[in-house]
């Protein structure tokens, strides 16, 4: 049986410095119902200093795309702080989000207080169909055992 998800690149791993943005790849949400878009950074410098925005966006075409209600930080919910150390959490921030709610495409952005390397991944599920191909499965190889 072959799993009926797709992974793609949400924020391509970048240093971002303090009021720098990184702004995510289009997630195209088309044939899948549900989406996870997890956020990985770098340990900061000081713990407290975590992003100090944290936001998805969706849109119908890939050339406007909006906030809406429940994914805004400062406003919808207050960001964690990045807590990594080898023995605790690890500095993962996630949205999970129903697509049958949203438009087609959606964007993850992330900006930190200090410098940090941040990237990201979305994995879509219950898809329509289930992929055949590494490329449906958004994948250079799609192995499975």
């Amino acid at each position: 049986m072959l799993p009926a998800t797709k992974t793609v690149i949400a924020i391509i791993p970048i240093s971002v410095t303090n009021g720098g943005t990184a702004t995510g790849e289009l997630i195209d949400t088309k044939g899948y119902d549900y989406v996870t878009i997890g956020v990985v950074s770098s340990t900061a410098n000081v713990v407290s200093n975590t992003l100090s925005v944290f936001k998805i966006e969706e849109g119908d075409t890939t050339s406007s795309v909006a906030t809406f209600a429940g994914a805004v930080s400062g406003t919808d919910y207050t960001i964690a702080t990045n807590a990594y150390t080898t023995t605790t959490n690890q500095n993962v921030w996630s949205f999970n989000v129903d697509c049958r709610a949203r438009k087609r495409y959606l964007r993850v952005s992330a900006s930190p207080q200090t410098t940090m390397v941040i990237g990201g991944l979305a994995v879509l599920t219950r898809a329509e169909k289930a992929p055949t191909t590494s490329a449906e499965a958004g994948a250079l190889n799609a192995i499975y055992v």
